[in-house]
């Protein structure tokens, strides 16, 4: 085998080890041994061969380097292993627009207390169980709870008396107040503030 072709078979193996590094978690070992291959490949080019192929290789290690590694960046978010680490709304925000506006069509709503809401717990509206956030006082399992506001990924509820019917749809905004609101109120005299 010539040296050429001995110095070709390093750096390609080096090469196809730093692609497989982004795509499969091994610490850094396929990283480091990418390395050793691809500066042994340039230092064998250097001794066995002429200046000049020894020059063409650090070149072509320099150059295709950050070309392969960027297009495999590019690639790794569709992978399998890019799609456990990444968030998947961040790849579609259509489906987190549609589970935004199925949390924001809970208010109104009421459930049954799955567990006791001290404040969170865990709430069951029409067979689907939520882990919410209770406004006032606490709950216990099997209170009658309704869904008062969503803020983000927070579903906020308040206990309901059994016999109180249900509010009647009416044209007049709701006095609902937010958490936010709820606690200016409350730390209104905060010394501390």
């Amino acid at each position: 085998m010539s040296p050429l072709m001995l110095a070709l078979i390093l750096l390609l193996a080096g090469l196809c080890l730093a692609i497989l590094e982004v795509f499969i978690p091994s610490a850094g070992v396929l990283g480091f041994v990418s390395v050793v291959l691809m500066v042994g490949a340039v230092i064998y080019a250097y001794l066995k061969c002429d200046m000049a192929t020894g020059t063409a290789f650090l070149a072509a290690t320099v150059v295709l380097v950050p070309i392969l590694i960027g297009m495999a960046i590019r690639v790794w978010p569709h992978t399998p292993i890019g799609r456990m680490v990444l968030l998947d709304s961040a790849l579609d925000p259509y489906e987190d627009e549609q589970e935004r506006a199925a949390r924001n069509a809970l208010v109104g709503q009421r459930g049954i207390a799955r567990s006791r809401l001290l404040p969170g717990g865990i709430v069951e509206i029409d067979g689907q169980q939520l882990d919410v956030v209770i406004i006032g006082s606490t709950a216990e399992k099997g209170d009658l709870v309704e869904v008062v506001e969503v803020e983000g990924n927070h579903v906020l509820v308040t206990r309901v008396d059994e016999n109180e019917r249900p509010p009647e749809s009416s044209a007049e905004p709701s006095t609902t107040k937010s958490l936010t609101s709820l606690n200016d109120e409350i730390f209104e005299d905060d010394p501390f503030a």
